[in-house]
């Protein structure tokens, strides 16, 4: 059994190591460790000077996903892992802090055909996401895109006047690529005019969704709530997971959800 010593993981046992190139970094090389909590990535050619290691924290991670190279006569696997660490940045008075996106793309070649090369980024991505989900596995685990679960299930409605009409822009710019790259199969449904998504909520078939997502201010989220309460069975619909994505002009309703979260 291997460990990997330094932050995120003292004394952490390796589940997978690993050595690959680098997307689009032509001739780079890297070792990968992945633990419990981390993958631990540390570049191999070009040799830097210090003993240099990037740690990246399963916490900031939504997803990983496997590719393919257009170009027919590549027999390389590639696997992408997505992660959102946050970032100081400035603001127009003082500073804050934030997400920002990180992907990183590594290069699956130590065979010499690409089905030994995609087995291999397979293994890989289907344990970060086992991790990331809070699925336990183990180095004695037979790692296997079998061990997860079916993609979850989210309905989005959003209003495309709220944020001075900027809502849908938004959305497609920020939100629509997080959630695919956390694999998360989606609805979104613009609503198209007042207690529209309360009319929806009421009528759908709840076993359907995993959660609904009101993406706009305030008011969408009332319409939510509400229709779910009027539904014959509110007793159960109520117990649906609601969430709210701020994108209005006030958002003090996801402001006070957020404070008191934390």
């Amino acid at each position: 059994m291997s460990l990997v010593l330094g932050p995120y993981g003292e004394g952490a046992e390796t589940l997978l190591h690993g050595e690959f190139g680098a997307y689009p970094s032509k001739g780079s090389r890297y070792a990968l460790s992945l633990t419990q909590t981390a993958l631990h990535i540390q570049r191999l050619v070009p040799k830097p000077e210090t003993d240099q290691r990037t740690v990246v924290p399963l916490a900031e991670v939504v997803g990983c996903h496997t590719l393919r190279s257009r170009a027919p006569a590549d027999r390389a696997a590639y696997f992408s892992v997505y992660a959102y660490p946050l970032k100081k940045r400035k603001v127009a008075v003082g500073s804050g802090r934030g997400r920002q996106r990180a992907a990183r793309t590594f290069q699956v070649d130590g065979a010499d055909d690409y089905e030994k090369n995609q087995a291999v980024a397979e293994k890989w991505a289907a344990a970060i996401k086992c991790l990331v989900l809070g699925i336990p596995i183990s180095s004695d685990t037979d790692i296997a895109p079998s061990l997860l679960p079916r993609p979850r299930r989210l309905l989005l409605l959003l209003n495309p006047f709220g944020g001075r009409g900027l809502a849908l822009q938004w959305c497609q710019t920020h939100v629509l690529p997080m959630i695919t790259e956390a694999d998360i199969s989606f609805n979104l449904i613009q609503t198209e005019r007042p207690n529209h998504a309360r009319e929806l909520v009421k009528g759908i078939n709840l076993a359907e969704w995993d959660g609904i997502v009101a993406i706009s201010g305030d008011g969408l989220l009332y319409e939510v709530l509400n229709g779910l309460m009027e539904r014959p069975d509110w007793e159960q619909a109520i117990k649906m997971p609601v969430g709210i994505l701020p994108s209005g002009s006030g958002n003090a309703l996801a402001g006070a959800i957020n404070c008191n979260a934390g």
